[in-house]
């Protein structure tokens, strides 16, 4: 078959069978997003931000769909916050990066050489040529799934309207399931020197497998004085929560992810701190349709706005959990602004639910079964006070 190499692209990713496909609007990638949605007859939005594109296909890829995230150089610097935890998880399915390398920079605010970046992180990639771009996705997809982790394919961009051929192959698609699994999807600073030591092993290609396994802590007694205090705090609310948790729940490095362990076991997969609502998103098109994003005020301020406006420009009905404490509780309760908060939510009246005193089981239970009951998009915000 005789294409361009953005063609080319897209046709490996629907003979792999990719559903998920986020893509934030640059030279090179745009061309083959455009070419992927119109061979698929689908109709996948871009995103406006990196980090939330990188984070929506990472998820998927844990929930058992294989998946590609499609930016340029500068955007997986973007993206950092979120490629750096996702490198200390395990997928299910295959997830590729396909970075659109500018090596001239004529589309770019500059040149950025990508390779020792991913050098550095350390993240696998494969360098592609036009001559065997179809090839290279497969390959990228097979290393990815033997690894699994997420591999980056280069691309130079300025040559995606080049011609290529290949011959095309079948029976590439393959099905996989989600599994629970608290070591590999929560990161947590009490799973940390087991799941650093995974990540060395896979570096160097050694044996996962002979890695012993920490006891999961026991909430909250198991945690010390600080997060013990939060989770003591948080716990009448997550009592009536895990009796609507849903089919998948997405969480943020805070003391909500504590939450995650037994006797709750209430939250499913954790990455960076404002990561929840991506993550669910990812979760939602890989075909959880009941999923629930946990954030803290902090982390939703800092970055979890960015995935809220991917929610909106999908138009996906997930519930999001905002613990509104006005603090920074997980980096030593430095106060929030009421203000910053207010104003951020201002244009979203009719999707809010409150919670004004989370010690009210009544209450909570009023609330989160509401939100639960419902087929739209809520946001529910539950206040702590100070």
């Amino acid at each position: 078959m005789k294409t361009t190499a953005a063609k080319a692209i897209a046709q490996a990713l629907i003979d792999l069978g990719i559903e998920v496909v986020t893509h934030v609007p640059g030279y090179g990638g745009t061309e083959t997003f455009q070419a992927f949605n119109e061979l698929s007859m689908k109709n996948n939005k871009y995103s406006f931000h990196e980090e939330a594109a990188f984070t929506i296909a990472h998820s998927a890829s844990i929930c058992g769909k294989r998946s590609a995230s499609l930016m340029k150089s500068h955007g997986l610097m973007k993206a950092a916050n979120s490629v750096i935890d996702a490198l200390y998880t395990e997928i299910n399915a295959g997830f590729v990066t396909i970075i659109f390398e500018d090596r001239s920079g004529k589309h770019s605010d500059s040149i950025l050489e990508i390779v020792p970046i991913l050098q550095g992180l350390p993240m696998n990639f494969i360098q592609s040529s036009t001559a065997t771009i179809y090839n290279d996705v497969i390959k990228a997809y097979h290393e990815s799934e033997k690894r699994k982790s997420p591999v980056a394919l280069l691309v130079d961009s300025l040559e995606v309207k080049n011609e290529t051929s290949f011959e095309q192959k079948s029976n590439l698609k393959k099905t996989f399931t989600y599994k629970r699994d608290v070591y590999q999807h929560i990161i947590h600073p009490m799973l940390s020197d087991y799941q650093y030591k995974v990540f060395l092993a896979k570096k160097f290609e050694g044996d996962v497998t002979s890695i012993q396994r920490p006891t999961l802590p026991i909430v909250p007694i198991d945690f010390p004085d600080r997060a013990k205090t939060t989770a003591v705090k948080y716990a009448p609310l997550f009592d009536v929560f895990k009796n609507y948790r849903g089919d998948i729940v997405t969480g943020d490095t805070s003391g909500l992810s504590s939450f995650a362990f037994p006797p709750y076991d209430c939250v499913d997969i954790v990455t960076y701190m404002g990561g929840s609502i991506p993550l669910a998103i990812g979760a939602y098109l890989s075909g959880f349709k009941n999923v629930w994003a946990l954030s803290g005020d902090f982390g939703f301020i800092s970055a979890g706005m960015i995935g809220l406006i991917e929610l909106l420009q999908r138009e996906i009905p997930i519930k999001v959990l905002l613990f509104y404490n006005k603090q920074a509780a997980a980096t030593g309760g430095q106060p929030i602004n009421k203000k910053i908060l207010r104003h951020m939510l201002g244009g979203f009246e009719n999707c809010l639910l409150h919670i004004a005193n989370p010690l009210d089981l009544f209450e909570v239970q009023n609330v989160l079964r509401n939100a639960a009951g419902s087929n739209e998009f809520k946001l529910i915000i539950a206040d702590y006070p100070v």
